[in-house]
């Protein structure tokens, strides 16, 4: 794998290459968490064709692919102006979404991640970077070492969803 990781912003024409490795780092990550290992209800609400082509029309929704050379690793997901207890839409931006192929995890990729949406949220002079994650995920604490604090909880409501993965938790970082 080559060591540059690049981030290219999406386009509608990238909507097929989005579903394809969403549909491929969803399961790896989180099938455990499903009653009868189904996530196809998570998938069918937030990776679909459907799915995308919903958010494109939506101007504050921005994608992010996360590559190595020719070979797509993840994506980033972040609504522009999104205010969060404290912080107005101006001031606030959220990563509602940083997922990676399981084979693309542990080599500060996910880093590298974060310090691109800052870098992105700085462009945008934003004072905060929100986002939500499980309680049980083991990217809470790497979330936590980055610097984010937790804020609030909440739990989801997803049908099919084990008990014992429905807590969330809200998390900021200042910039």
């Amino acid at each position: 794998m080559s060591t540059e990781i690049t981030f290219k912003k999406c386009t509608e024409s990238d909507i097929e290459n989005l579903v394809t490795i969403s549909q491929k780092f969803y399961p790896e990550h989180y099938t455990h968490i499903w009653k009868n290992n189904d996530t196809s209800y998570y998938v069918n609400l937030s990776f679909t064709k459907e799915a995308f082509e919903k958010d494109f029309k939506i101007d504050n929704i921005i994608y992010f692919l996360i590559s190595s050379g020719n070979k797509t690793l993840g994506l980033l997901k972040i609504r522009k102006h999104q205010e969060i207890k404290g912080f107005s839409s101006i001031d606030a931006l959220q990563l509602e979404k940083i997922y990676l192929l399981k084979e693309a995890t542990g080599l500060g990729i996910g880093k590298k991640g974060i310090e691109y949406t800052k870098s992105y949220a700085s462009h945008l002079n934003k004072k905060v970077i929100w986002l939500d994650v499980m309680t049980t995920s083991p990217a809470l604490y790497f979330y936590k070492k980055l610097g984010f604090n937790t804020l609030s909880y909440y739990d989801l409501d997803y049908p099919g969803l084990k008990e014992g993965y429905r807590e969330m938790q809200r998390m900021a970082l200042t910039i």
